[in-house]
């Protein structure tokens, strides 16, 4: 650990891929990293222990003894969270900030923010764009705004690249709603055609024609692709966040409602496999 990091307590909520590597990453960086597994899965127990985070009881308890909190949820998820949260804060205790990273539209965004602020509590919109860290990796780059994205930019001290935004709640959401839009979206579109492709007896065909006219698209696809079958049921609720975001232009919201149906089905079908 650089020598001149700081020692933090910080609480986690979700131990998902996202969560779990976050909070592993911190811990591993001199960071006190504490979740709890109340109502987790077997598979979420093992992620934290493998990536030596620290369990309390519940809610309650990360509220009393972590001033710095995360939440990393599905995106449908993280309204309810922030309100079971607010709900085991106790108003007047020790100062706590509350930093939303999951991957929602500004105006959900700004509705957490409210009920935080209502609780008594900072709060942090912030957006994580890339995959959870890793040695010889730059990134994820966490986008955060808020009055006290300060107390969430000191976690760079413990290996995180947080990149504060000027602006009002709901900035650092908008930004994350934008690339999620482009790089699933692209992925969505791309599955989709594949699909078909495949359907209408034109496979090889496509696959030939997309290489050599679409060299680096064609890369891109079929390395992202084959990684997305298995966390289709999570992006589900992403799009849907996108096409709350993309009302202002017409044509979008229904465009990401297609691809949320889109990504649905292929998480039913996941699922009936067993492979999530």
């Amino acid at each position: 650990m650089d020598a001149k990091a700081t020692y933090t307590r910080v609480g986690l909520i979700g131990a998902g891929e996202m969560g779990s590597g976050i909070g592993g990453w911190l811990a591993a960086h001199g960071a006190d990293v504490r979740t709890t597994l109340a109502g987790r899965s077997a598979a979420s127990a093992e992620r934290v222990n493998r990536a030596g985070i620290g369990t309390v009881e519940d809610l309650a308890a990360i509220a009393r003894t972590c001033p710095l909190v995360l939440s990393i949820v599905p995106p449908d998820k993280a309204l309810g969270v922030a309100r079971e949260f607010a709900a085991a804060y106790v108003r007047g205790s020790a100062p706590l900030v509350y930093v939303d990273c999951n991957a929602i539209a500004p105006e959900t965004a700004t509705a957490i923010g409210a009920v935080i602020a209502a609780a008594g509590m900072g709060f942090v919109d912030a957006g994580i764009i890339g995959g959870p860290p890793k040695d010889g990796y730059d990134g994820p780059h966490i986008y955060a705004c808020g009055p006290a994205v300060a107390s969430f930019e000191a976690l760079n001290a413990h290996g995180l690249f947080v990149r504060p935004l000027a602006g009002e709640i709901g900035i650092a959401s908008a930004l994350k709603m934008c690339y999620g839009g482009l790089t699933k979206g692209i992925t969505g579109v791309g599955s989709a055609m594949f699909a078909c492709a495949e359907h209408g007896g034109v496979s090889e065909a496509l696959a030939a024609e997309f290489s050599a006219s679409q060299p680096e698209l064609y890369a891109w696809l079929t390395r992202q692709i084959p990684r997305m079958y298995p966390k289709a049921y999570r992006w589900d609720g992403e799009m849907r966040e996108i096409a709350a975001f993309g009302k202002v232009e017409p044509g979008v919201a229904k465009m990401y409602e297609g691809l949320a149906d889109r990504y649905a089905a292929i998480g039913v079908a996941q699922a009936a496999k067993g492979s999530v």
